[in-house]
């Protein structure tokens, strides 16, 4: 009597296998590149609504001190002064009514910095060291003397900055009523740009 007979069976043959490991392999490069896709879409749209949050914050902070400010004393590089009012009413420039915004670029921050004398000092005492200055004054060294005797306060204004570019409406700063700043945001993909404005509301250079 005949056994009936069994179907013959064969695994996969060298060529099939590697047929089969390339388009698995496909397969898996084109996830992989789809998710990558996919994870930098989100970043990118990550970082512009940071960058966007952040420019609307900083204009709102800049204007805060532009705009109501006398007028622009100097704009040296990424820095800019300001003689920001004249609480002492003479028409001329104290060190306490001067803003410097400087560019720490190690910290990617945009400070303020402002002359504050010791809380225990008398206010004559004070007044005494609060030096009147000429309108050809060098703003920049008269912070570097205040700063030598310890009396400069600082806070941040703007925070997560690659570069700051600034330019102004005239040639001579203290003839501007618009300041323009490019802020350079730090974000994942690199630097991203951003203009804000800011413009004084009642321009007033010092008298001398």
């Amino acid at each position: 009597m005949m056994q009936p007979s069994r179907p013959t069976r064969r695994g996969l043959t060298l060529l099939e296998l590697m047929l089969a490991l390339v388009i698995t392999a496909l397969i898996a490069g084109a996830i992989s590149g789809m998710m990558s896709a996919v994870t930098a879409g989100v970043s990118t749209r990550r970082d512009n609504r940071s960058t966007m949050v952040g420019a609307s914050a900083a204009a709102a902070r800049l204007s805060a001190y532009i705009a109501p400010s006398h007028c622009i004393l100097d704009v040296v590089g990424s820095d800019l002064v300001l003689w920001l009012n004249d609480t002492r009413e003479s028409g001329t420039v104290h060190a306490t009514e001067i803003r410097w915004l400087i560019f720490e670029a190690d910290a990617g921050t945009l400070e303020v910095r402002f002359v504050s004398f010791p809380s225990e000092w008398s206010q004559a005492a004070k007044d005494l060291e609060d030096g009147e200055y000429s309108s050809a004054a060098n703003w920049m060294s008269v912070l570097s003397t205040y700063e030598s005797k310890g009396w400069v306060a600082s806070m941040p204004l703007i925070d997560g900055l690659d570069s700051v570019a600034i330019t102004t409406d005239e040639v001579d700063p203290m003839d501007s009523r618009h300041v323009s700043f490019r802020l350079g945001f730090a974000t994942s993909e690199g630097a991203m740009d951003v203009c804000v404005a800011a413009t004084t509301r009642l321009h007033q250079a010092p008298s001398s």
